[in-house]
């Protein structure tokens, strides 16, 4: 979060006021602890005190009893009307007087064979504290308007103080501004003459000369970058020339190997297809064929026009699965499927690149004498197969990455499905759990390059 100075100013006159206000409630609160403090003391003292006059009323009142037959009379006459009295002799009360009031100061005075209890309502003392916070109220009311006061006299002042140092500034910064414009536009050199406040000054000396050595560099590395554009230029043309070569090399290649690939393919048919030798012939034909046209669709997927066409799912999947059987029975896998006819708006080639490569990574990452289950219904196209664990699950579809570095392949070829993918909006999901890893592709949407 950056600040301006008007934020400053606003914190600091805020700052100020909340203070202000602290102090006066600390100045408060000090005062009504120093009166709650008084009013305990009072308190304990009152209480003694009628403690100390309840145990001479009671000790009269013993004298009474024990002198003069008719006490009744006389106790009647001279005890106050507020003040409650039990007096029990031989544990027989015989006496008592006016009426008990619950909130009151308790005396038991013991002699002998009488026993008196005295009770005096605390209304007196209720009387006076209630008069004496009336005054701390006053008092408290005194004390705020007077720090009040004194805080709104400060509290403008400081307003005042900080207009002024407040505009003060901001006349040197935009001062200080329009120096740095200079230095950065025009690589003019700051005067100290115009600059006004010390600290200002030290920055100025150091922006100079860090202008002075930025001039030296900036000279240097115009020279040096006008020796690398020619090196770069000169490398950029050779390696230019080596990926035209590298492509034309690949096309050439990939060129010369259709025509012996097709020859082998067409001559297998002709051989005993029940014999194992000639089993796996075949099934190593086909992967290098799979692996074959991946490559092709490498070179030609960025230059090529791929246009999509609307496509029976079914007829595709049923044809792919056929041309891989001969290389799952080889690896004794079982390929199971569960296919059922759904529509797709997409390019035939593109389509059986997606196909063709979950697959082959199902026969490839397999275990041995599982099986390999492929769903197509609701417009969900999905492959699962049992493997050995996977770490990174999140990067199976980075070009050219590999579970495991003596893995067989390029790892383009799920880079390839995923590009396909986001190309037509085809959702895709991976599930892994129990070693059993599952590939879903949801064709759903209403634009064109989606499923429709």
């Amino acid at each position: 979060m950056k600040l301006s100075l008007n934020t400053i100013y606003l914190g600091g006159v805020s700052l100020l006021f909340i203070l202000s206000l602290i102090f006066t409630s600390l100045a408060i609160y000090e005062e009504y602890k120093d009166f709650e403090n008084e009013l305990q003391t009072f308190k304990q003292t009152y209480i003694k005190n009628k403690k100390q006059e309840l145990g001479s009323t009671a000790f009269k009142v013993a004298k009474i009893i024990k002198t003069t037959p008719s006490y009744k009379k006389i106790l009647n006459i001279i005890l106050p009307t507020n003040l409650y009295v039990k007096i029990y002799k031989n544990k027989k009360l015989i006496y008592t007087h006016s009426k008990e009031n619950p909130n009151s100061i308790t005396l038991i005075f013991k002699q002998k064979d009488i026993k008196i209890i005295l009770k005096e309502p605390l209304s007196d003392l209720t009387q006076l504290i209630k008069k004496k916070k009336e005054l701390l109220i006053h008092k408290l009311i005194k004390i705020m308007l007077n720090f009040l006061t004194l805080s709104f006299i400060i509290y403008m002042f400081a307003l005042w103080g900080f207009y002024l140092l407040n505009k003060f500034l901001k006349q040197e910064i935009a001062l200080f501004v329009e120096f740095f414009k200079d230095a950065y536009q025009k690589h003019k050199y700051i005067k100290f003459k115009d600059i006004k406040i010390k600290e200002f000054l030290d920055i100025a000396i150091y922006v100079n000369k860090m202008l002075k050595e930025l001039n030296k560099k900036n000279k240097e590395l115009k020279e040096l970058n006008l020796k690398l554009e020619e090196k770069v230029k000169e490398k950029t043309k050779k390696l230019q020339n080596l990926i035209s070569s590298q492509e034309e090399f690949i096309k050439t290649a990939i060129h010369e190997i259709n025509t012996p690939l097709a020859i082998i393919l067409t001559s297998i048919d002709f051989l005993d297809k029940k014999d194992k030798n000639v089993s796996r012939i075949e099934a190593a034909v086909h992967m290098i064929n799979n692996i074959y046209a991946d490559l092709s669709f490498v070179l030609k997927y960025k230059h090529k026009n791929y246009p999509p066409q609307i496509i029976n799912i079914k007829d595709v999947l049923i044809d792919r699965i056929q041309f891989f059987e001969m290389i799952a029975k080889a690896k004794k896998l079982k390929i199971n499927t569960e296919i059922e006819d759904f529509n797709v708006f997409i390019n035939k080639e593109e389509l059986i690149r997606i196909i063709d490569n979950n697959i082959s990574n199902a026969i490839k990452y397999s275990i041995p004498k599982s099986e390999i289950i492929i769903t197509a219904k609701n417009n969900i196209l999905s492959f699962s197969n049992k493997t050995t664990e996977i770490e990174n699950i999140n990067k199976l579809f980075e070009p050219f990455y590999k579970e495991k570095e003596n893995s067989s392949g390029f790892g383009l070829g799920l880079y390839l499905v995923n590009e396909i993918c986001k190309k037509y909006n085809i959702k895709v999901d991976i599930l892994y759990k129990d070693n059993i890893i599952t590939f879903k592709y949801i064709f759903k949407g209403n634009n064109e390059n989606s499923f429709s």
